[in-house]
């Protein structure tokens, strides 16, 4: 090994974007990259270099959009119709529910193709270096250790440190130019040179350089970032108020067919025109049914969901991916959008630092 190689080595070993359990795996002979059997068992242990989105059953997910204070409503509505045998609204009361159903899954499910659509064009090859010679090989398949060749047009395929020398084994004359404006949101490309980190799904803009692949898959910074999507699981503004409004009305629904079928039913006892008690309840439940189907909007979930839809077709035009159709509604709510200068969204974690203020100016008047 070249004198050159061996201070590379040596000079990132306490790298803070180098984690210290895996410098032992990094020290890699850049000329000679790891073996096969080298790979395999790395591939074993770390896995794949892929961010995994966790699947939803798709069954599961169906029956999902049966649940909710208005989904409920419905279904009782239709228990009712059918206690009283009233199969005609027992059926447009059911293909209403389902119809709702569908609208929600089949939006949702579209939404989440198109992401995996757009993943999938992210998918490319990388240089490496194995067993001393330079190969081909899926991304996904890269693993802590290995040796990657980065010239211009390439993207960064894991996190890895600059070595600063290139493919034949000299140092590098040019710093590589690093478009990394999806992780940072900085507009222009960054200067990188030997010992300092390069990130997945980076461009480099100019020069070549060899780098020793450091973090992988859900452990890369990229990854990282994309696993605070998938935790985030709170439910949305327009949620909470269609769930209230239908908290609402579920109570009063069911107080008020409670009330007027004790009425109805003791009235028509006394009266007399009704022998049988299971006609006398029948024809009571009959007259409840209208009345507790006029009180829920049954209709509601279909016409939000519709709506959302359209709404989602219009957005998918502009190049925006929609996972929820309630996001479209709360999309249209914000007041002020906080991002940087490209408009890049991040970690979700804004800061501002002491800003700079003509004379006469205080903070508070530029909070205001």
């Amino acid at each position: 090994m070249s004198n050159n190689e061996d201070i590379v080595l040596v000079e990132w070993r306490d790298h803070v974007g180098v984690p210290r359990d895996l410098v032992p795996l990094l020290q890699t002979n850049p000329m000679q990259g790891l073996t096969s059997l080298d790979a395999e068992i790395r591939m074993a242990k770390f896995g794949k270099n892929e961010i995994v989105e966790k699947k939803r059953n798709g069954f599961l997910h169906f029956l999902s959009f049966f649940t909710g204070s208005i989904a409920y409503l419905i279904i009782f509505a239709m228990v009712l119709t059918g206690i009283a045998k009233d199969w005609i609204n027992f059926g447009i009361i059911g293909a209403l529910l389902f119809l709702n159903a569908f609208i929600g899954w089949f939006e949702n499910s579209k939404a989440e193709s198109a992401v995996d659509s757009l993943k999938s064009t992210l998918a490319m090859k990388s240089k490496v270096v194995r067993g001393g010679k330079i190969e081909s090989i899926d991304s996904t398949e890269l693993v802590p250790g290995d040796i990657v060749i980065l010239r211009i047009g390439d993207i960064v395929p894991a996190d890895a440190l600059l070595l600063g020398i290139t493919a034949d084994g000299n140092p590098s004359q040019v710093d590589l130019l690093i478009d990394q404006s999806s992780l940072t949101g900085e507009s222009l490309p960054v200067a990188r040179t030997g010992n300092e980190m390069v990130y997945a799904s980076s461009t480099i803009k100019q020069g070549q350089m060899l780098a020793v692949v450091v973090n992988t898959g859900v452990n890369t910074f990229i990854g990282k970032a994309a696993q605070l999507i998938s935790i985030s699981n709170e439910q949305g503004n327009f949620q909470r108020v269609v769930n209230q409004i239908g908290n609402f009305l579920v109570f009063t629904t069911l107080i008020m067919v409670v009330i007027i079928f004790f009425v109805i039913y003791v009235r028509r006892k006394k009266s007399g025109t009704r022998r049988n008690d299971e006609s006398v309840m029948l024809s009571a439940l009959q007259d409840v049914v209208v009345l507790a189907v006029a009180a829920i909007p049954v209709g509601l979930p279909t016409v939000l969901s519709v709506t959302m839809a359209v709404g989602s077709k219009m957005l998918a035009k502009k190049s925006v991916i929609l996972k929820r159709l309630t996001a479209v509604e709360e999309l249209s709510s914000i007041n002020y959008l906080c991002c940087d200068k490209t408009g890049t969204l991040t970690l979700n974690k804004l800061s501002i630092d002491k800003p700079y203020l003509s004379p006469g100016y205080t903070e508070e008047d530029l909070l205001l």
